[in-house]
């Protein structure tokens, strides 16, 4: 049993709540419905992308493995926002923790049977146990694991070469591109399509070692910014925001030529190839650094427009609410049980219905936020994780402008 130190062990409250973290937590999830949408339409259509649809190319430049990373960064942030603090009110953060990541772990299943297979949630508990291990040890122990970790995952392609010139035997990858989503079958009942997501699940689970592992990198990214104190006092911190946002400005360019190079003049020599695909997967981690610091500089060298960022806060203050409401949307709007619009629509509609769900997931956020202090999944989360919790109306609530103090 988990005890109480001061008598509680409560979430961290509206007033003390980074208002940068919601507002890039909440672009993260505009992102996100944009490449979810693609992969449920594209997987209805039996994965047949032309290669200079602008649109998917658009999409696979700038949005694809970018903002999937910058949600796992702001996950590794915030268990590191959640540990410390509760290792100032409880006896055992350790167990609050993983009481909180199966409680997340319980909603990935749930999503997964009854919603969509494409959950991050399931992952995201799962890998998150491993933070525990990372979580005392210092700033600079951790950057030495994280280079670690890039070096081994840029390496990896050309091990991969070198055994498979050294064995006779036939390649065995999974190739994702050959396989079809069974439960996103237009034929499929509701009822029917529960089933076919597990079935889909074991060979996507079975596949997804590689995203499971730059997940955790940035999980560990998160951690290292929160050690470093970047989140803390920003404005007297702009010079050090400025520094990454030029590296990763820089980064992110080298990175994006690469992915750009392989698409408009497709390599021919396998080396190059295998160099391009390393350098597209580390451009996740490079665009992701550089908008959630492009962010941080709108931030911090224009206040006038931190108003109106907070329209993405309020996503963000609401993430794992909206998370699942957009696949519940998207679900509906798209497979063949619900409306069935994958079939009828082109790459141009399903950005207009991915901005059209956000806007929509933004209006529910502030209508809700503005009569409730959290989001209703989150309400639930927080009471399962620390034993009970109210939930009051924010009305009676002054209205705080944004600011990068808290």
């Amino acid at each position: 049993m988990t005890l109480l130190k001061d008598g509680h062990g409560q979430p961290m409250g509206l007033q003390e709540r980074l208002h940068y973290l919601d507002i890039v937590r909440g672009f993260a999830m505009l992102g996100i419905i944009i490449v979810n949408y693609f992969l449920i339409v594209d997987s209805v259509k039996g994965f047949e992308i032309s290669s200079d649809d602008p649109v998917h190319n658009l999409v696979s430049w700038f949005v694809e493995g970018k903002f999937i990373t910058l949600f796992s960064f702001l996950f590794g942030v915030g268990f590191m926002i959640f540990m410390d603090r509760a290792a100032q009110r409880v006896t055992h953060p350790n167990r609050l923790f993983i009481r909180r990541l199966m409680i997340l772990l319980g909603f990935g299943l749930l999503h997964i049977t009854f919603v969509w297979v494409g959950d991050i949630l399931s992952y995201y508990a799962i890998a998150g146990l491993l933070l525990l291990v990372f979580y005392n040890r210092s700033a600079q122990t951790l950057l030495r694991w994280i280079i670690a970790f890039i070096v081994v995952q840029c390496l990896a392609p050309v091990l991969g070469l070198i055994l498979k010139a050294f064995s006779s035997s036939a390649p065995t990858d999974l190739n994702f591109a050959d396989f079809s989503l069974n439960s996103h079958s237009s034929g499929l009942s509701y009822i029917q399509s529960i089933g076919a997501r597990w079935a889909d699940m074991s060979f996507m689970a079975s596949s997804s070692f590689f995203t499971v592992y730059s997940m955790f990198i940035m999980f560990l990214l998160g951690m290292y910014f929160v050690k470093m104190k970047w989140f803390k006092n920003m404005e007297q911190k702009k010079q050090t925001w400025k520094r990454i946002f030029l590296i990763s400005f820089i980064a992110y360019l080298i990175t994006l030529s690469s992915t750009l190079l392989g698409t408009l003049i497709p390599f021919d020599n396998t080396l190059m190839m295998e160099l391009s695909s390393v350098l597209g997967q580390i451009s996740g981690l490079t665009g992701s650094m550089f908008y959630m610091s492009t962010l941080a500089m709108l931030f911090l060298y224009a206040p006038f427009l931190r108003r109106g960022l907070m329209i993405f806060g309020q996503v963000g203050r609401m993430s794992l609410t909206c998370y699942l409401l957009h696949s519940i949307i998207g679900t509906i709007l798209f497979l063949g049980y619900g409306f069935g619009l994958a079939e009828k629509v082109q790459p141009i509609h399903v950005l207009f219905i991915s901005f059209a769900v956000y806007a929509l997931l933004v209006a529910f956020s502030t209508f809700w936020l503005n009569r409730y202090k959290n989001g209703p999944m989150e309400w639930i989360w927080r009471r399962l994780t620390y034993g009970g919790m109210k939930t009051s109306p924010a009305a009676s609530r002054p209205h705080v402008i944004p600011s990068i103090h808290k």
